[in-house]
């Protein structure tokens, strides 16, 4: 538990880590942007410039200043000033004549009058008698001139404002991928904690649906394997009990015999009670090795036709005295695993030998890219409720089809398996004769 709380603990700190850059970088690209933006020239801007801009917004006081002095030309200069000056927020100082000025403060001194200094925050005002006044330093609100504090201030509310937009862009964006992954997280632990029916519900993103598809199908093929090898190991243990009960009965006989002809009867028997043990121990390791293989099909073309006359013709010797075999095969080319699909006939129709009273008949046909086989018969059918069960592993119903009839359970169970290799099914329906009817349904590979 403490493992799972520390993963996404330290997906957080991740995050908030590469937020924490990210921010920082968005504070540098901002403060560039806006140098870069205000060294561009108004013509790619449409912006006017901001000297030009400040010097108009002073020329109506540069004017009063003139008009005022203009009126108390008599009186002494700094007099003037000084009644002037409570009526400023910034200082007025008279310079002298020659004080020198930048070229371009000169030009433009010269040109209209005034000029405004951009570098020292100051308007020079040129009076008529040749006297020169200063107004300022100002105090401007320009950001990229502000001191360190300001700048500072400016960017961490640049950043929270970044921050906010980028979590509600991120929650807005992300919280249902967000919910997606939990859930799909949860599903893959659960499962990997041994609760096989977990199952990832309500996804809807369309980034990880198909991830839950993939995991729900795998978690219902792993809870249906597991289920099936359940009920296999269950059969099959039942299936062991019996030879060995019979043994152990023969043991106990064996020692308690005195009859040399009973007591190789006995010996007799536990042979073939082993041998009963091998076969059934090799069946079924044969079984779960074809269960887990991932079996390559090796397709073949044939005609239908002369391949099924071929399978019963191969079965003759051991259809029952006076039993009726009718063969019906579709004339036309298919591609097929002929080993593989010669198999599920043979063990569908030596099945049919065993339990039809009379009558068996094969049908093999083409419908669009799909070979279909079916095989009727005229004994006892099966229970609707039985039809699932006969293809697992072991299964025998309690009817006509028992044990005397021999085998193991395994047939129809090889059936149903190797009709999946080729993406096919098996199952079985009641049939015209009265009896049942095995179809088969094998993909053919024809494009």
């Amino acid at each position: 538990m403490r493992q799972l709380l520390a993963k996404p603990l330290f997906f957080n700190r991740r995050i908030v880590f590469y937020l924490v850059i990210l921010l920082s970088l968005q504070c540098i690209i901002a403060y560039g942007a806006l140098l870069v933006f205000d060294s561009l020239p108004s013509s790619l801007t449409d912006m006017p410039d901001d000297h030009i801009v400040f010097r108009e917004s002073q020329r109506g006081t540069v004017n009063l200043i003139r008009m005022r002095i203009d009126e108390n030309k008599d009186r002494p200069l700094q007099n003037v000033v000084d009644e002037l000056q409570p009526y400023f927020g910034y200082p007025i100082t008279i310079l002298p004549t020659n004080t020198p000025l930048p070229n371009t403060v000169n030009k433009e001194l010269e040109k209209l009058g005034f000029s405004y200094d951009s570098d020292e925050e100051v308007i020079y005002i040129g009076l008529k008698d040749g006297h020169l006044l200063q107004l300022g330093p100002m105090v401007m609100r320009d950001i990229l001139k502000s001191n360190t504090m300001s700048l500072s201030v400016f960017l961490i509310i640049w950043a929270l404002f970044s921050a906010i937009i980028f979590f509600i862009l991120i929650y807005m964006a992300f919280s249902a991928v967000w919910k997606d992954l939990v859930n799909i997280r949860q599903t893959a632990e659960q499962l990997g904690q041994g609760n096989l029916k977990a199952r990832t519900v309500n996804v809807k993103g369309w980034l990880f649906k198909p991830l839950a598809n993939v995991l729900n199908n795998m978690g219902m093929h792993i809870e249906h394997l597991v289920s099936t090898n359940q009920t296999i190991s269950h059969a099959m243990a039942h299936e062991l009990r019996t030879p060995l009960a019979r043994m152990r009965f023969e043991l106990s006989m064996l020692e308690e015999s005195h009859d040399e002809q009973e007591r190789l009867l006995l010996q007799k028997g536990m042979g073939d009670d082993i041998n009963e043990l091998e076969t059934l121990i090799n069946a079924s390791l044969n079984y779960f090795k074809m269960q887990q293989s991932n079996i390559e099909l090796n397709l073949t073309r044939v005609s239908l036709k002369q391949w099924g006359e071929r399978i019963c013709q191969s079965l003759i010797l051991f259809k029952p005295k006076d039993f009726e075999l009718t063969c019906n095969s579709q004339n036309i080319q298919a591609n097929i695993d002929t080993n593989l699909a010669e198999t599920i006939v043979k063990n569908l129709l030596l099945n049919a030998f065993k339990y039809a009273t009379h009558k068996a008949v094969l049908n093999i046909s083409k419908q669009e890219n799909r070979v279909i086989i079916e095989i009727d018969d005229d004994g006892t059918g099966i229970p609707f409720e039985a039809r699932e069960k006969i293809f697992m592993p072991f299964a025998r119903l309690d009817t006509s089809r028992t044990r005397s009839t021999g085998g193991y359970g395994l047939g129809l169970a090889y059936v149903k398996l190797m009709a999946e290799f080729h993406d096919g099914k098996a199952f079985v329906v009641t049939s015209p004769l009265g009896g049942a009817r095995f179809v088969v349904s094998l993909k053919s590979g024809d494009e």
